[in-house]
């Protein structure tokens, strides 16, 4: 039903687009002091403006829905030169099959004159090509948006999934009660980042519930020289989040923050307001051993272009990077 409704509004938007488009060489007539309906109608009647007009109708089609894809779009650029030609000769040759002596010798033709004709055709192919030009940037960024979560899973998952598995095993060695809850925290952050967050946007409350899971899983190979402080506010009911904006974040206090061996504090609060969320993550630095595992702070940097990308003026990132402590406060417009 929905599919049918947006389907017959498209239809009728380009209806009304074509009869706008169409009516420019009666507006700008200067033959046709005052325009209205009736003068249109009138003036798309003449045999000129209507073989023009369907012609035109048809090259736009033509021009977009099969010589750009297949020319343009695929690099065959000698093709698409013969094609506009090919097109323009067609053009010239209906104007002189229907008005005497060609388009140029039209008594009155000018750039805004009764013909309008070829600025027509010159627009056409224009739009056409700024519209192939957009969608194929849109798409470009939906792929490269699509590549970078894909990326963000690839360095999240394998890490985090061996650590939780090992202490996961240690439970299970003593017998603890809480290996099973460790088992059903993780089979659903895997569900979720495998199947459900593949969509553009996710229910915010899924998203906060992956969160949930990460940090009482991480709870599980800390000792108690480690404070963590893990505080939710507000509802996320009917509201949608784009997946793994937050978890780089997080992720990186638990990465450079936690230290067996020294005293530290993560402090992690998440406040959801009416129409935008407030994140805040806080850890001391400690000692990490370094290697050549890269994935947390490419993810930060990946997530810093993703916010310009998908919330570009509804979003704010202050990043504190001190020398005992990192801090993190972002804020993003849910609606």
């Amino acid at each position: 039903m929905v599919r049918s409704l947006k389907n017959i509004l498209f239809v009728l938007l380009h209806i009304v687009g074509w009869l706008l488009f169409l009516s420019i060489p009666t507006v700008f007539n200067p033959r046709i002091p005052d325009f209205s309906i009736a003068t249109f109608i009138d003036d798309l009647q003449k045999l000129p403006r209507w073989t023009n007009g369907l012609l035109l109708v048809i090259l736009f089609y033509y021009n977009y829905y099969l010589a750009l894809p297949r020319f343009y779009l695929g690099h065959k650029y000698p093709f698409l030169v013969l094609s506009i030609l090919g097109s323009f000769i067609i053009f010239l040759l209906l104007n002189y099959a229907v008005i005497p002596h060609g388009v140029i010798a039209v008594q009155g033709f000018n750039a805004l004159g009764n013909s309008f004709n070829l600025l027509m055709f010159i627009i056409i192919y224009v739009f056409s090509f700024a519209i192939c030009i957009y969608e194929q940037w849109q798409f470009t960024k939906e792929q490269m948006l699509n590549t970078e979560i894909s990326f963000l899973k690839a360095q999240i998952n394998p890490h985090f999934l061996f650590n939780t598995l090992n202490s996961i095993y240690a439970l299970t060695l003593v017998k603890s009660d809480n290996a099973p809850d460790a088992v059903i925290r993780l089979s659903g952050m895997m569900r979720y980042a495998v199947s459900e967050a593949n969509y553009g946007q996710v229910p915010l409350s899924k998203e906060i519930s992956y969160i949930s899971n990460y940090v009482a899983l991480q709870k599980l190979r800390i000792t108690e020289k480690i404070l963590i402080t893990y505080e939710l506010t507000g509802e996320t009911e009917n509201k949608l989040i784009i997946p793994f904006l937050l978890i780089p974040f997080i992720e990186n206090a638990f990465k450079y923050g936690v230290n067996a061996e020294e005293n530290s504090d993560i402090w992690i609060r998440i406040d959801i307001h009416e129409t935008d969320l407030v994140m805040q993550v806080e850890n001391n630095k400690v000692f990490v051993k370094k290697d050549k595992d890269y994935g947390t702070s490419l993810g930060i940097k990946n997530t810093k272009k993703r916010l310009q990308l998908l919330y570009p003026g509804r979003h704010s990132l202050k990043i504190k990077d001190g020398k005992y402590d990192f801090r993190v406060l972002l804020q993003i417009k849910l609606t």
